[in-house]
């Protein structure tokens, strides 16, 4: 009889979930058919490192399996590279890795939701999760984050189920989704810190020896697992994390402890992840929920939310990406009030409608809506290197993720060149970029090269102290006449640029190519002439430091000097 419950039980969960992952993945699907842009940086660099898993796709001799995804823990790199190896590399092949993630994700919210406020509220928490425009716009993304919120939310069900470790098997089973969480992004253990505290604190888990060994056991095939990736690169990775608490201070974002810290993912949860709509059902089942006390534990969810939420507002570097694994949980409080509804006709109207524009707004944020505007602001929020503001909704992502598009931005254009120019020159198979676009960048430049079976080594240029010479390293550059990039990466692009244009003897133009937002950009092959260089130096000795304080819309280019609105001119 219980066997027949159990299997009654798993297969309501299944009618709930599976139709909603068909649903979400049968949008991306239609999305990624209709869109031909490259994967922006982060995306480029993880379909990359998951290359490297692959026989004859490294590019150079094969490095060791703990250093293949680069600073980044490998599992989700590894899922990518399983759908390269079954299918064939590409980027659209890159993000059917996110579908077990749905799956995860969405069952795991269901659960979690069933054990906290029961059975209604669990199909709503799924649904809500399903049409959160954030989740949707990063699930064809192949970001950590998005694998990352599924671990979260498989943690949390496993540490309910583990009964306060009393189950020595699901005591295990938790410390195996600690250990996978943990190889897909640091950020894991952030978010489990706080409910594996409570539970342990409130069963006073010190007290009984067989709980306490239960624990000790998951804790330690957590470490193991995991240590098989952390421990060889401690070293590195602590510099890294070094290194990107400065990043967050050159991207302008608020110090932590600030107002506009404690506030930053208020913000952003409104602004970005759920907009107005889902925020203020959000807000209005909170109250609810607590006072009418819907929720079973409902200090466990507060402890997860919360808590995971004062640990990302203390990192000086913030991004939405970040708090992503709060948006399952948080939907189950949604839920519950959604959930507890009578079945009064006012009430099921109110719920048919609330799906309806649900849908109509998950359907603008993926394909767009030409009648109604691109966004609605709120209110204007703080200000880094980019804008965060108070949105009722947005149709797009700083105008990455949205709807698709069909546009060519020369990639594979520019490296036909430089391999058709290199044959005949001889020339090292050596490239530096100078700008730092979204979809125009070394990182989906190198993705291309990889995935063409071209063995190109592509850089970033950033360094202009040494001059001319800052190019010795590279045969081939290529540059952008108007935007830049993010101006925390590009401090000396339009200086770089300077000295290319004013070494017509070194750098000669073999690519004009015109981008897809107007920009031009041009390709040099660089001939090293030491004696030329050394007198041009000489004759010019400040070289490209006056063109830092330019003022002019270009810098580094007159007016005669650009082709962008000369289409005939791109090969």
């Amino acid at each position: 009889m219980a066997a027949e419950t159990q299997i009654g039980r798993t297969g309501a969960r299944l009618a709930t979930i599976l139709p909603m992952v068909v649903l979400l993945w049968g949008v991306n699907i239609v999305w990624l058919r209709r869109d031909t842009r490259p994967p922006v940086w982060d995306m480029a660099l993880h379909q990359t490192y998951a290359l490297n898993y692959l026989p004859h796709t490294s590019g150079a001799a094969p490095a060791p399996l703990t250093s293949r995804s680069g600073n980044y823990p490998p599992f989700v790199h590894l899922v990518i590279a399983l759908c390269y190896f079954v299918f064939h590399p590409g980027p659209h092949i890159a993000v059917l890795a996110n579908i077990p993630a749905t799956v995860l994700l969405l069952w795991s919210v269901y659960l979690l939701g069933e054990d906290l406020a029961g059975f209604e509220a669990a199909r709503w928490a799924c649904l809500l999760t399903t049409l959160t425009p954030y989740l949707m716009w990063f699930s064809r993304e192949t970001i950590l984050d998005y694998w990352q919120a599924a671990w979260v939310a498989a943690g949390l069900v496993a540490l309910r189920k583990a009964e306060d470790f009393q189950s020595h098997a699901r005591s295990l089973l938790f410390g195996l989704i600690c250990a996978l969480g943990m190889l897909s992004k640091w950020f894991f253990a952030g978010f489990l810190l706080f409910p594996f505290a409570l539970v342990c604190i409130r069963s006073r888990i010190w007290k009984d020896h067989g709980r306490l060994r239960h624990m000790a056991d998951a804790l330690l095939l957590a470490g193991a697992l995991a240590g098989i990736w952390y421990l060889p690169n401690l070293g590195h990775l602590a510099r890294y994390f070094f290194e990107n608490a400065q990043i967050g201070a050159l991207e302008g974002e608020p110090r932590v402890l600030s107002f506009q810290s404690l506030i930053y993912y208020l913000r952003l949860l409104e602004g970005y992840q759920l907009f107005g709509i889902l925020f203020l059902l959000l807000a209005l089942s909170s109250a609810f929920v607590w006072k009418r006390r819907l929720l079973r534990d409902s200090a466990f969810l507060l402890a997860a939310v919360c808590g995971g939420w004062a640990l990302m507002t203390l990192l000086r570097t913030k991004d939405p990406r970040f708090t992503m694994p709060l948006l399952g949980p948080l939907a189950i409080v949604s839920g519950a009030w959604l959930g507890s509804f009578d079945k009064i006709w006012w009430k099921r109207a109110l719920k048919i409608g609330l799906v309806v524009l649900l849908c109509f707004q998950a359907y603008a944020a993926n394909f767009g809506v030409r009648w109604i505007p691109k966004e609605v602001v709120l209110a204007q929020g703080y200000r880094g290197s980019v804008s965060w503001n108070w949105n009722l909704y947005l149709q797009d992502y700083f105008q990455l993720l949205g709807s698709p598009r069909r546009e060519d931005w020369k990639l594979d254009e520019i490296l036909a060149k430089v391999k058709e120019d290199a044959r005949r020159s001889g020339a090292r198979l050596t490239l530096a970029l100078t700008a730092d676009l979204p979809l125009f960048n070394s990182e989906n430049l190198q993705l291309m090269a990889r995935l063409r079976g071209f063995p190109l080594h592509i850089e970033h240029l950033r360094t202009v102290h040494d001059g001319i010479k800052a190019f010795d390293d590279y045969d081939y550059i290529v540059m952008t006449e108007r935007e830049q990039g993010m101006g925390w990466t590009t401090t000396n692009s339009r200086a770089l640029n300077q000295i290319i244009v004013d070494h017509p003897e070194t750098f000669r133009v073999i690519g004009l190519y015109l981008l897809p937002d107007g920009n031009g950009a041009r390709l040099y092959s660089v001939h090293h002439h030491p004696e030329s260089v050394a007198r041009k130096r000489a004759d010019d000795p400040k070289g490209a430091r006056e063109v830092r304080g330019s003022d002019s819309p270009v810098g580094f280019l007159s007016p005669g000097q650009e082709f962008f609105l000369k289409p005939e001119w791109v090969l």
